[in-house]
């Protein structure tokens, strides 16, 4: 079996399941524990799955193709995109990079929206083909395979020539202290250099985010202007976490 193959299969499983462990799916697919491991690492790095102690759990926040593929409930991605589209404005230049929060809310993007939007993500600029308003500008560089964007000093490069209104920042951690951030050393820098290009910086929080520590650090906690989140459950503490000028919406 391929490893594409092997992949959907995983997913296909916790589509039913919900759960499985490394140990089952390495006997049922008859290949060796350290495959099925690192289909599983690949498969929540590209936020498809949520790795755990021995398995895997379903993801509550795939991308809307894959959890209608799967028939899995979308209420909290939902009311997230819903959110993100009242901060749009015609004729706004915005800026969006990967991840599978941001890829839902440009398929959600209304359909006759004018605007600009600047993306690292071939998965996101292909998101907005059926949007004919929106003007896509697809950031070049050294595309990684595991997360779907491209990174590098040409990234970077052509980031030095825009302005932006607005950045949607996807992120994979968020704490109190430790701040935001994600498992990739250079995709933390290029994420602060579009912090530093654009007007304000939007981050949106689902459940699995809040309380977690990733390797690399993004930025505080104070550093971002707007947090978009699901439930008013997860929204900060007074007391709990570092509140500032942050607008919660």
């Amino acid at each position: 079996m391929l490893k594409d193959e092997r992949q959907l299969w995983i997913l296909d499983k916790l589509g039913t399941d919900n759960r499985v462990s490394l140990v089952a799916l390495s006997r049922e697919l008859d290949v060796s524990y350290d495959s099925i491991r690192r289909d599983v690492i690949e498969l929540e790095e590209r936020g498809l799955l949520k790795k755990v102690h021995g398995g895997a759990i379903a993801n509550s926040y795939l991308p809307m193709r894959v959890r209608q593929a799967m028939g899995i409930p979308n209420a909290e991605i939902s009311l997230i995109a819903q959110k993100a589209r009242t901060l749009f404005v015609n004729g706004q230049i915005v800026l969006m990079d990967g991840g599978t929060t941001n890829l839902y809310i440009a398929e959600q993007m209304p359909h006759n929206l004018e605007l600009t939007v600047i993306t690292n993500s071939p998965p996101l600029a292909n998101a907005l083909v059926g949007h004919p308003k929106v003007e896509v500008i697809l950031l070049g560089g050294t595309f990684h395979k595991r997360y779907q964007i491209t990174m590098g000093s040409e990234t970077t490069e052509q980031l030095r020539h825009f302005k932006a209104d607005l950045y949607f920042m996807g992120v994979v951690g968020i704490h109190p202290t430790s701040g935001l951030t994600i498992r990739h050393y250079e995709e933390a820098q290029l994420k602060r250099q579009m912090m530093a290009i654009s007007g304000e910086t939007v981050v949106c929080v689902t459940m699995e985010k809040i309380n977690t520590v990733e390797a690399y650090k993004i930025c505080a906690f104070e550093d971002i202007d707007k947090l978009i989140y699901s439930t008013s459950d997860i929204v900060p503490k007074t007391g709990e976490w570092p509140l500032h000028e942050l607008e919660f919406i």
